[in-house]
Formats: structure tokens, sequence, C-alpha cells
């Protein structure tokens, strides 16, 4: 089975043909190392496209889709080009066919293409999400593509009933966190995954039954807990994790894995995510599915966005109505400046972050830092 990078081009660094402004933006100057990555002004339109809207940005979310396209996991034929793929701000301008927002309104915004890194952005409408006036802007870059990504993994995918158990590596992560908020939403679920060791405290903290290293035997580990196996495996790790996965799931179960990551590994005397991967091109038989009776499946949140926005606004419009009842709470790692973006890049790749990395453009009344979210817990 042949197996290569995913094939979209973020948006260039735009040349000067018509009239423009300025805007500072983070742009990726080709694959490669934390230092290809910058901030620099780069030019917008002064025109709006008839379908798009303006929006002033605040904050930006960092994803591992940002540091997948550093990596050439997700392959850029050109550049410089535009990073980003969530960001949150205000309405400052519409395209005359758009009839959904209005200036002044505050939006979510999701494009996996890249290109939301930057003071001003201009969105196809589609890619754009109300936020309710009871969510202040960083709280919904806390809560957008991580809990968008969960959700579909938990009861879309997953289709997650009461007394069920659920692995996921790296469960410290942004989707991590808001995987296990989710999951306690049903009754008596279990939840086990890998973590960083300065991580499960809070993991357990946050309703994680069990946690372990990366470089536990879990598998086995699991198996000695769960000895026929779990209902649900969320695989964000390397391709060569899948026999792992694949061992832990018990007949029926469901292998879900999410992101271009799944189908890489790292060299193994590399800190994680700091070095180029190599593809792994493991073939599966389909025999072998048929024969331990387990379902594995994909998650590529793009193309839902990209083909399904209204599936995408409800599962977000139930997000925000559990965040507003208090069911669950965002979770941020850090809020920095938006010219640190390596440092939050590398506190991505490191496995450092407990929850969201998120950059802060502009300083207003709705800043928040990580202390104010475990406040708001």
């Amino acid at each position: 089975m042949a197996a290569g990078p995913l094939q979209f081009q973020p948006p260039p660094v735009m040349q000067c043909t018509e009239p423009t402004r300025l805007v500072k933006s983070v742009i990726l100057t080709g694959h490669g190392g934390i230092q290809k990555v910058d901030v620099e002004d780069t030019p917008i339109p002064i025109r709006l496209q008839k379908d798009h809207v303006e929006v002033e940005v605040h904050y930006c979310g960092m994803n591992f889709t940002d540091n997948y396209l550093r990596l050439g996991i997700i392959k850029s034929n050109y550049f410089p080009v535009i990073m980003g793929s969530e960001c949150a701000g205000i309405v400052t301008r519409t395209g005359s066919e758009v009839t959904e927002f209005k200036v002044g309104e505050r939006v979510l915004c999701l494009q996996m293409q890249g290109g939301l890194f930057r003071e001003m952005v201009h969105v196809q409408k589609k890619y754009c999400f109300k936020i309710p006036d009871n969510i202040n802007l960083c709280h919904a870059v806390c809560l957008g593509l991580n809990f968008l990504v969960a959700y579909m993994c938990l009861f879309e995918i997953g289709k997650l009933t009461p007394t069920q158990v659920i692995f996921m590596q790296s469960i410290g992560g942004g989707v991590g966190t808001a995987v296990l908020q989710l999951a306690q939403t049903v009754p008596r679920v279990r939840i086990l995954g890998t973590a960083s060791e300065v991580k499960h405290e809070q993991l357990r903290t946050l309703g994680a039954n069990r946690t372990y290293s990366h470089s536990d035997n879990y598998a086995q580990r699991v198996l000695d807990l769960h000895p026929y196996g779990v209902d649900i495996v969320i695989n964000s790790n390397g391709g060569s994790d899948i026999d792992k996965c694949v061992k832990m799931l018990k007949p029926c179960g469901k292998l879900i894995n999410i992101g271009s990551n799944s189908s890489t590994t790292y060299p193994s005397n590399s800190v994680w995510g700091l070095l180029r991967p190599s593809w792994d091109a493991k073939a599966f038989c389909s025999s072998d599915v048929i024969r331990r009776a387990y379902t594995m499946t994909g998650l590529n949140i793009g193309k839902l966005l990209e083909t399904d926005r209204e599936k995408m606004q409800s599962i977000l419009t139930e997000i925000f109505e559990l965040r507003s009842q208090g069911t669950i709470s965002p979770r941020a790692h850090n809020v920095l400046p938006f010219g640190r973006v390596q440092d939050a890049m590398t506190q991505l790749c490191t496995r450092e972050n407990y929850g969201k990395v998120v950059l802060v453009i502009r300083n207003s009344a709705e800043v928040v830092l990580p202390s104010d979210l475990e406040e708001d817990a």
C-alpha cells in the first residue's frame, strides 16, 4: 500500500498585484526545523471576495496540523506559505454574498489548509462559526478543533455507550484532554491513556482512570487490566503502533486513527516531532480485520469542514452548550504572544503541553491566562 504526505497547498504569501495592506503573519519558509517558522509583515488584499468574511484576529490555536506542515507530513510545493488552521476574532467586513455574519460578531475560524495565523484574515464563510455571547474568544480556540475531533471520535465514529473502555495515546494534549472531558458525559466510562509522567497526576484529576508512560509496554498492561480488550482505541501516534492498538481491542472494537502523524514513524533517538519522520507504508490484510472482528477507521476533520459544514456547526453548537452548562472546561497549557510562535510549536513537539497552546495577538479584556482557565474548570 503506497503512503505519502497529504497533498493540499497552504496559502502562499501573495505577490502585490492588487491594492494590499500589510499584516503580521506566521510564515513557513520551507519544510524543516523550528527556525523555518517566522513572523513577518505580509500583504493581504484590500478587496474582499464575495463569499468571504474579514476577521480581526485576537487568538490563534496551535494544532499538530501546523507542525505536520512544518515537517512536510503535509507537503507544500511553494514557499513561503502562511500557517495556521484555527483562530478567533471579530468580523470587520463581509462579502456581498455573505448573509450569515454581521460586522461586530465574534467567530471561530477553522481552515485546515492554513492561512489563519495573521492579525487580519479573509476566510470563506463556510469555515466561520459564530461564538455564543457567553463564550470568550480565548475559550473558543481552546474548545474548537480539539473538542471537534474528540467529539467525532467518541460519538460520531465510536458510538460511545455506558460502561465502555477507551484507550488513547498522548491523552495529555489538546485532543486528549477534550476526550477525557467529553467521555465523562456518558455514565461509567473508563478512560486509559499514555502521557508524559509529569502529566499523570493532573490527568487522573481530570478523570483518567489509568495513565501510562509512552515507553511502557502499555498494550500488555491494558490487557492485564482488561483481558477481553477495550472498546475504542484512538491512535494519534505513528503508524507502527497499529499492531499495539489492534492487540488492545476486544472483538467488534473500534480503532480510530487521527492526524497525519498516525501514518508516520519518527527516529527512535530523536525528540518527538523535532525531526522529519519517515513514512510508514505498512500494508493491512483485509482477512486480518475480518478474522479479529474489529473496525478500523481514520478521521480527517479537514475533509469534514470542507464537505459537511452543517454537521460541524451542529457539533460545535453542542460543545459550546456543554461549556455553557459547565460540563466541560477549556484547557490551555499556555497563552503566548504572537511573536513567540517558535516557542509555542516547541511546546507541542516536546509533549510539554497539558491542553491547548494559544497565541494572543490583541491585548483586550478577553485575555485569559492558563490559571484563569483552571479556576474556571
